[in-house]
């Protein structure tokens, strides 16, 4: 938020306060401006106390607990105000059914939202994190909207780094934990053409079927870079192609009950798959399909319903309405969109900005290279290597950092256009960065 709109504000309140004395409701936004949060925290408190509907003092109280470090009670507040249940709502002074009538609550509000996924992030619960951004919605300030999108691009990959180095560390005890029953792993498809020609549509038909397998409710699919890392980390090559030796041992890791591995070939375009069980170290059924270079999208739809068929899975004809429609019919956009994720998986931030965007521009209806372009991070980043060395309070703290400048440029941007106090983002949409708390009376 503007700091001349915050300052603006707290001569308001005080101004207020003097004519017909403060409430506590006041003082607390007072005290977060002074950056005071243990009085916050008790202002906010009594005010609650005596106007438990005050959603705007359960903000106030989520803030103060966050910057003292009581994340836990934190989120509790956050989840509260987003009309979300938590085991432990009660315990900070919820009685039984508030949830249900909607008391103190302003569900989707973008404030809560960011710094609730804030919260977990400092608190090292890195999927819930992203679990709850992944629904940020804030139209008062796009530019914050944008940046989480990248940030939680940053935040998968460098969680898919962390649980591959746990998982290589725990190795011995998960050999023998069963994988979770229904979970899927696709490996990206083994390049056999003499001239490497299907090098980009290795990762470019693995994250198609990933995603259109995902559609299917019954089935647990990994993401590619749950995937990719692994791979990375036992250190299987730059494409991290894995053999049928080797992949019994990656799904162990992974917790995949059934993974899929296959061959890009020449000739026109075929591929050879495989559908092996962890478990078993077997194969459980195998297939092989053809088409023609341009009707790559025709084949990969025939490799999902082939892997569907061997598993075997049942589907609703509402999921199979999704997953049988194409991605894209252009070769090309699916070329840039491979060479998208080979630069994005080696940190190449721009390079991969530019993949995506060419695929976007070969094809707008193209909604995963439009996905990876809007959730790609901006050159600044810190490099692969970098996020892998980062303790969780540096994570976030990066995080912060980089949604604060968005906020920043967010507050120039209306500036430049001559945007006044009047025209600031409303009271129900404060800046999620700023610190501080809207006041309404």
């Amino acid at each position: 938020m503007n700091k001349t709109i915050i300052y603006l504000q707290v001569i308001f309140i005080i101004a207020l306060a003097v004519l017909s004395g403060c409430t506590p409701y006041m003082k607390g936004s007072m005290n977060i401006e002074r950056e005071n949060y243990a009085a916050a925290i008790q202002s906010f408190q009594e005010e609650l106390s005596q106007n438990p509907d005050n959603w705007r003092a359960r903000q106030g109280l989520g803030l103060a607990y966050l910057k003292t470090g009581e994340n836990d009670k934190a989120i509790d507040e956050f989840q509260y105000v987003l009309g979300q249940e938590s085991e432990s709502s009660t315990a900070f002074g919820y009685a039984p059914g508030d949830i249900e009538r909607g008391l103190g609550q302003k569900p989707g509000d973008p404030f809560a939202n960011y710094y609730l996924g804030l919260a977990y992030l400092y608190n090292g619960q890195r999927s819930e994190a992203l679990e709850t951004w992944k629904s940020y919605r804030n139209k008062g300030e796009p530019l914050v909207e944008e940046e989480i999108k990248k940030q939680l691009t940053v935040i998968e990959i460098y969680d898919s780094i962390h649980h591959a180095k746990h998982a290589l560390e725990r190795e011995k005890e998960l050999a023998t934990s069963p994988p979770k029953p229904g979970t899927v792993a696709v490996f990206y498809f083994k390049d056999l053409s003499p001239d490497n020609r299907f090098r980009s549509l290795q990762k470019a038909m693995a994250e198609m079927i990933i995603t259109d397998l995902a559609q299917v409710k019954s089935l647990q699919v990994l993401e590619r870079m749950r995937v990719q890392f692994l791979l990375s980390e036992m250190q299987l090559g730059q494409t991290g192609i894995v053999e049928g030796k080797t992949a019994p041992r990656a799904g162990r890791l992974l917790g995949a009950e059934n993974l899929i591995v296959g061959s890009l070939e020449p000739g026109s375009l075929a591929a050879k798959a495989s559908v092996a069980s962890t478990t078993t170290e077997d194969v459980v059924g195998a297939f092989s399909v053809t088409a023609e270079q341009e009707e790559f999208f025709v084949l990969e739809k025939e490799i999902v319903y082939n892997i569907l068929k061997v598993l075997p899975v049942t589907f609703t004809p509402e999921e199979e309405e999704q997953f049988k429609k194409y991605h894209t019919k252009n070769l090309q956009a699916v070329l840039y969109f491979g060479q998208g994720l080979d630069a994005l998986d080696a940190g190449q931030w721009k390079d991969a900005k530019i993949f995506f965007k060419k695929a976007t521009e070969e094809d707008p209806e193209f909604a995963l290279s439009r996905y990876y372009l809007d959730h790609c991070p901006g050159a600044t980043v810190a490099t692969i290597s970098s996020l892998s060395a980062m303790t969780v309070d540096q994570l976030a703290n990066t995080v912060e950092g980089a949604v604060d400048v968005a906020s920043a440029d967010q507050a120039s941007v209306a500036s430049d256009q001559g945007a006044g106090p009047g025209d600031a983002a409303p009271p129900s949409e404060p800046s999620p960065t700023s610190g501080s708390v809207s006041v309404s009376w």
